[in-house]
């Protein structure tokens, strides 16, 4: 039988703990999700937490626990942006010295952010495990305090304390089931710890990137299983895999798991942008993902949005893509003459249309037209799939040849 390496009196420890460091981060409903799904949506936003991520409560409720060995020799630890976040933070209000070890590939926000706490950042390795084990190395050789981002019985607790904060809301009362990403495990493994004692009957699902699949074969094998992760845009959950103990704290503590595309982790994102009004990196819109992938079959549903630090370069990447599936930015090949004028006439159509251009390139030199033609390549912003059509319409009327390029 599986056990969780922790317990409820330890994370109601945590609590008392870590409660003047952290922000009791709100339980709202999710009104378009809701609607569209026909369930209750709730999301627990840890994007809103102190750092923008929930990885602050682990660090904090482990160096609190350590306060005089971190005091004295400094605190060392690795991660892909959000635990660094996190441990630079707690140290920053707590005066002690922070050394934070992340992977080269980190996004920029979470590098400056965890350079604005005040910590020390090496760049080493391709993923979080190599910059792990440089971490460690430090730690061996310079006595100072290694923060684990999950492996750690008291970082676990500390993420566990969001299950306390759920449970003693009213909006948590008739939830059946919360989903929570899993990347090293120790979000779900506090996280489903908590609710399992608290509201027995409760199911809690872990959700990962199908870019890294180690985890979701893991669990869904009982082998711990390692593989390198390819590119996500969730790269908070991007590690190697569980080793046997993070393995059976999953199990004793989650009820399934699920992998999630690239795509569907995108749109998520961007759903969360526009109707939700929160901003969310990709491991913290995986339990969105979820759900609009209808993957989880109860009624009344909690995610934890568990952070929302993005790169402006990917968040505007993903809310373009974003518009491209809702038919509301589309490319157009355009032939037009090649006199004096030709352009002109097209973009007069296309204001006329009430299509919004946001680039445009002119070009003789193509094949694809004949002499005396030039071929314009437009992207336009639309209103969705029927105004696009419409726009169509209209240039082929007068006169315009048009191809759509998917």
């Amino acid at each position: 039988m599986n056990t969780a390496p922790i317990d409820l009196k330890e994370i109601k420890a945590a609590q008392q703990r870590i409660a003047p460091y952290i922000r009791n981060t709100p339980l709202m409903r999710f009104d378009y999700l809701s609607r569209e799904t026909q369930k209750n949506i709730f999301l627990k936003c840890e994007s809103l937490q102190i750092t923008g991520s929930f990885k602050i409560r682990g660090a904090a409720n482990c160096i609190l626990d350590n306060l005089t060995q971190s005091k004295k020799s400094g605190v060392i630890a690795a991660s892909a942006g959000n635990h660094a976040q996190g441990v630079a933070a707690i140290c920053h209000q707590l005066g002690i010295k922070a050394t934070i070890v992340m992977p080269e590939f980190t996004p920029a926000i979470k590098v400056q952010n965890t350079l604005n706490w005040g910590a020390t950042v090496e760049l080493v390795g391709k993923v979080y495990d190599d910059s792990y084990e440089h971490a460690m190395k430090l730690s061996q050789d310079d006595g100072l305090l290694l923060v684990h981002p999950f492996k750690d019985p008291k970082v676990m607790a500390g993420q566990g304390t969001i299950g306390l904060e759920l449970v003693d809301s009213p909006l948590f009362e008739n939830t059946e089931a919360v989903i929570v990403c899993v990347g090293g495990g120790g979000l779900a493994t506090g996280i489903g710890t908590a609710l399992k004692a608290l509201k027995p009957g409760i199911k809690v699902y872990g959700v990962t990137a199908a870019n890294a699949p180690a985890a979701y074969k893991s669990f869904k094998s009982s082998v711990a299983t390692k593989e390198t992760p390819k590119f996500t845009l969730a790269e908070g959950v991007a590690t190697k895999g569980p080793d046997d103990f993070m393995l059976n704290a999953l199990k004793a503590s989650i009820d399934d798991i699920f992998s999630i595309s690239e795509e569907s982790i995108a749109h998520a994102v961007a759903l969360l942008a526009e109707h939700g009004k929160l901003v969310s990196e990709g491991a913290g819109a995986l339990a969105v993902a979820a759900l609009c992938d209808n993957l989880i079959h109860e009624k009344n549903i909690t995610a934890i949005l568990s952070g929302g630090n993005i790169d402006l370069p990917a968040l505007s990447m993903v809310l373009q893509r974003g518009m491209v599936e809702q038919g509301r930015l589309i490319r157009l090949l355009i032939t037009v003459i090649d006199r004096p004028g030709g352009l002109n006439a097209l973009t007069q159509v296309l204001s006329e249309s009430g299509a919004n251009i946001s680039q445009i390139y002119h070009q003789r030199a193509t094949l694809h037209t004949c002499i005396g033609e030039a071929e314009v390549e437009a992207d336009i912003e639309t209103r969705g799939a029927k105004h696009t059509e419409e726009i169509i319409k209209l240039l082929t009327s007068r006169g315009f040849k048009v191809h759509r390029v998917s």
